[in-house]
């Protein structure tokens, strides 16, 4: 059978890609046609046709990620139109089962084909879920969608919870069933109506494009390895500087009154004959490693534009490691919390970032109060920045 011909005649999505990315397409189904045990039931014959129409809507989903194959979900069942789930006894047109394999319908399948532009795709669709869990029970994930998902998640969470509110939406309405299947829909109208999608939710289709490395250009064409281009149009909102909002509060730090301390002592030690025993050396010592603690651990974290500003070192290491992250880059932001005295203190925050082609974890070491905690949530929040608080 000749793939590349067959898929030029039924495969919109084919007939969009450049020459080197069919080439790329056509390998990729190839190889998970070699790696999927593809069954029929119920007397449904599978045959070459079958499995590659099969294959091509996994490999449309997943061209853009690095890691692709789905591997967990190993066996694919085929039954020839709507089944009954043996255990649940309810009908299905398709199902995704977390035991690591998929079931499909094939008449609901092609009739999800033979219309490209519904949005209602069970292949896209049930393959969306397995991109989803794909990383299921010590399997491995793609790297950047598995890092990537909770910052889109931070974005589709505002339209999801419109919907589940009854608000009307172009995504179909069972995407309001759970953020799994939110997800799904969301997928099915990525590549169904990509036109559709950008104009009514643009910040949620710019994310889905990052995270699937893949976008549709205003001619229609497919646009593979868009990820990083994307990232540095920094479509983050405008956010008034403040550099007061998050530093290091030296009044609460031990490090810099023990500096203090163990060089007055070594001071007095000096006096007389001391600086002829070991005692005033090992208290100048002793300053000198807690000033090196401080110089670690202070931190001066502001916005900028459409950038966070971290600047970490008190005075010697102050310039070296400093960092111009822009917001469209960061990814999560966890705080620990907790009331001492009844007073709310946070404390401990790390954030998550991309940067230069991979992912960071960054320790930040301040005390915030209550009122700035809430103002730098609201910042994240309204970039759709995850944010997470530990109680």
């Amino acid at each position: 059978m000749d793939i590349p011909s067959f898929l030029n005649k039924t495969n919109p999505y084919f007939q969009k890609l450049k020459s080197s990315d069919k080439a790329k397409f056509h390998d990729r189904v190839e190889k998970f046609i070699d790696r999927k045990s593809i069954t029929g039931r119920q007397n449904f014959l599978v045959t070459q046709e079958v499995r590659v129409t099969l294959a091509a809507a996994a490999v449309q989903l997943t061209l853009g990620l690095d890691t692709w194959d789905l591997d967990y979900f190993s066996q694919i069942l085929i039954y020839p139109s709507e089944y009954q789930n043996p255990q649940t006894r309810q009908m299905h047109k398709g199902e995704t089962n977390m035991g690591g394999f998929m079931c499909f319908s094939w008449i609901d399948f092609l009739r999800g084909n033979k219309t490209p532009d519904d949005k209602i795709n069970l292949g896209l669709h049930e393959f969306g879920h397995a991109l989803r869990f794909s990383g299921m029970q010590g399997h491995e994930p793609d790297y950047f969608f598995d890092n990537y998902f909770k910052r889109w998640l931070a974005c589709a969470s505002r339209e999801y919870t419109k919907m589940r509110k009854g608000y009307a939406s172009i995504l179909r309405k069972y995407g309001a069933v759970n953020i799994n299947e939110f997800f799904s829909v969301v997928v099915e109208t990525f590549f169904e109506n990509p036109q559709e999608f950008k104009t009514n939710l643009p910040e949620l289709y710019h994310h889905t494009s990052i995270l699937l490395n893949q976008t549709t250009a205003i001619d229609g064409s497919i646009v593979l390895n868009c990820r990083e281009s994307l990232m540095k149009l920094n479509i983050s909102k405008d956010i008034k500087e403040n550099r007061t909002l998050l530093k290091y509060v030296l009044p609460n730090s031990g490090a810099i009154y023990a500096a203090l301390l163990f060089v007055i002592f070594g001071c007095f030690s000096l006096l007389g004959d001391g600086y002829k025993h070991p005692p005033a050396y090992i208290l100048f010592i002793l300053a000198g490693l807690c000033w090196l603690h401080l110089e670690r651990k202070y931190t001066r974290v502001y916005f900028k534009g459409k950038n966070l500003m971290i600047e970490k070192g008190f005075f010697l290491t102050k310039n070296p490691h400093s960092k111009t992250l822009p917001i469209s880059q960061l990814i999560s932001f966890y705080a620990n919390y907790y009331e001492l005295d009844n007073t709310p203190k946070i404390e401990g925050c790390n954030i998550v970032f991309y940067y230069e082609g991979d992912f960071y974890e960054e320790n930040l070491y301040f005390e915030l109060t209550q009122p700035h905690f809430d103002q730098l949530c609201d910042v994240l929040i309204a970039n759709y920045v995850h944010v997470h608080i530990v109680r």
